[in-house]
């Protein structure tokens, strides 16, 4: 693989910019959209980005398991396991590390006034729905619902040489 090639890879796999990239490695401005899509259709440079998504993997631990499981965390958290009595928010720090992964914020607030205060407790889970759209499009459960979208045409036209389907029947 050519130096430039390795270089368009290399910011490619940083940035996910093909045309940021090819400007990088040395292609005019002007071509670098076209180029960078070039690039990106040639098998050594795809197996070149393949062993360094490999190498990243496995330098940071992360795995697709891993990555099923944190979403799992978040698209299948039940706010019933973080509100206690009377709406209370449990304490945090006594709740299981697992599901605490699900919580995107927590913020309390006091106000003191003569006579008195007031407490006001804000708790946020992450986006549940995304979660699991991201793991419905992991494993293609959306698939059935497009292909039942997907309009049908089933028009057959069987034209003989020479026939003209324009033509005055007898």
């Amino acid at each position: 693989m050519q130096e430039n090639h390795i270089r368009f890879a290399d910011k490619y796999f940083e940035t996910l910019n093909a045309s940021e990239s090819a400007i990088y490695a040395g292609f005019t401005k002007d071509a670098a959209r076209q180029s960078g899509y070039q690039l990106l259709q040639r098998e050594d440079i795809q197996d070149y980005l393949a062993k360094l998504k490999a190498e990243s993997s496995e330098k940071h631990g992360i795995s697709k398991e891993k990555w099923l499981s944190e979403l799992s965390v978040l698209g299948f958290s039940n706010i019933q396991d973080y509100i206690g009595i009377e709406n209370s928010i449990n304490d945090i720090s006594q709740i299981d590390p697992v599901k605490a992964k699900a919580v995107s914020s927590v913020k309390k607030s006091i106000t003191e006034f003569e006579g008195g205060g007031k407490t006001v407790v804000e708790f946020k889970l992450y986006d549940k729905l995304s979660a699991l759209d991201k793991i419905g499009k992991h494993f293609g459960y959306f698939e059935k619902d497009n292909s039942q979208s997907a309009p049908v045409i089933n028009n057959v036209i069987n034209l003989g040489e020479g026939e003209n389907p324009n033509a005055p029947t007898d």
